[in-house]
């Protein structure tokens, strides 16, 4: 399995015990759980309106996943993930749609690790820029992505696409001006 493209791809860009991969597949379920367990970080940080949220049926987590790049942060020891990102081609904006890791592994350099093979794909195709939308005010939210080189964009600054993708990713309960969208200029 080590000389699999999907592992081969993003070599070196994680931490010590762990390594970048692509999806595989059965890895759902598990990837939902990672979900699920960062979803309760972000609570814990604040965001009550979270608390109330089902979590997705996995076919829903399916049919999402399956709409994007999945990048998966593998623990090299038990080969199982550890954390994962999904990414998501609009044109000349390469998309980070969720960047998830599972607790019981954060504070690694797992989320750095995911977001650099997310920036490398992204350069592969050529894109100009990354853009995300998060949680404006939660420390391992919006100030994570700017020590990366993020850059958030006005609410009044954003083209109808941006301002859609934001509505569209903010989470039942939430105020979407407790969210912001960001970049960073590849």
């Amino acid at each position: 399995m080590a000389d699999e493209p999907g592992r081969r791809a993003f070599k070196g860009l994680a931490p010590k015990g762990y390594r970048i991969r692509v999806m595989e597949p059965g890895e759902a379920p598990e990837l939902l759980a990672i979900e699920r367990a960062a979803t309760a970080l972000l609570v814990a940080a604040g965001r009550e309106e979270l608390a109330g949220e089902p979590p997705p049926p996995l076919g829903a987590f399916v049919e999402r996943i399956l709409a994007h790049d999945v990048f998966v942060a593998e623990n090299k020891a038990s080969g199982t993930p550890a954390g994962f990102a999904l990414g998501r081609d609009l044109g000349e904006l390469y998309w980070l749609a969720e960047l998830s890791v599972d607790p019981a592994h954060g504070r690694r350099g797992l989320g750095t690790a995911l977001l650099a093979a997310v920036r490398a794909r992204a350069e592969w195709f050529f894109h100009r820029a990354l853009g995300l939308s998060t949680y404006a005010e939660v420390p391992f939210n919006a100030p994570f992505y700017e020590a990366r080189g993020f850059v958030r964009v006005l609410r009044k600054d954003l083209p109808p696409f941006l301002l859609e993708r934001l509505l569209s990713e903010t989470p039942a309960g939430a105020l979407p001006e407790d969210r912001t969208v960001m970049v960073r200029w590849l």
